[in-house]
């Protein structure tokens, strides 16, 4: 995930935002385009952890965070490199696919509860021609923050996702890995 925290660190980052690679997956049940700028790397990673990195980092912890823990003992138990996922993959990747369709689901939490929001910043980021510090995209970037902050603090969030789908791709996954 793009993120902004301290390496080999067992707390979560303080700052988050989902890869592209988890914005393509979950994109199908995604309504805004915000989520193509940033799958895309339009939108700047640094400008989505300004704006929204502290507060999506909440929620993943609160709603994923026990599998990314799972993932991580995983990982120093076996004392595998994390930075080699060849080697980690086939033996700690369960809850690793797992958090990443939590993370689906939470964008589409996030996608439902702040779509107008989403929907004015993209129009936004598009008018302004890369200009970060334009006030109109200012203004909608401030207003997502806003409202991802009030997601990751409201009450009966659940995000919806299929763990028995995200463990059929690990063993497929795995099995691809082994051959």
């Amino acid at each position: 995930m793009g993120q902004a925290g301290g390496k080999g660190s067992d707390r979560p980052p303080a700052c988050i935002v989902p890869t592209s690679t988890q914005i393509r997956r979950a994109q199908p049940q995604l309504t805004s385009k915000w989520w193509a700028l940033q799958a895309e790397g339009k939108a700047p990673v640094p400008l989505c952890l300004d704006v929204y990195g502290k507060a999506f980092s909440s929620m993943l912890e609160q709603h994923c965070g026990k599998y990314r823990s799972e993932h991580q003992r995983c990982i120093r138990s076996r004392k595998l490199d994390l930075l080699n996922m060849s080697a980690w993959y086939p033996e700690c990747g369960e809850p690793f696919e797992i958090e990443n369709a939590c993370v689906g689901g939470l964008l589409v939490e996030i996608d439902k509860w702040c779509s107008g929001p989403l929907e004015k910043a993209a129009n936004a980021f598009e008018r302004a021609s890369g200009d970060l510090q334009e006030a109109r995209l200012k203004s909608a970037m401030d207003s997502v923050g806003q409202c991802v902050a009030k997601v990751a603090s409201a009450k009966g969030v659940s995000p919806q996702y299929d763990a028995e789908a995200a463990r059929r791709r690990y063993f497929v996954s795995k099995n691809v890995m082994l051959r």
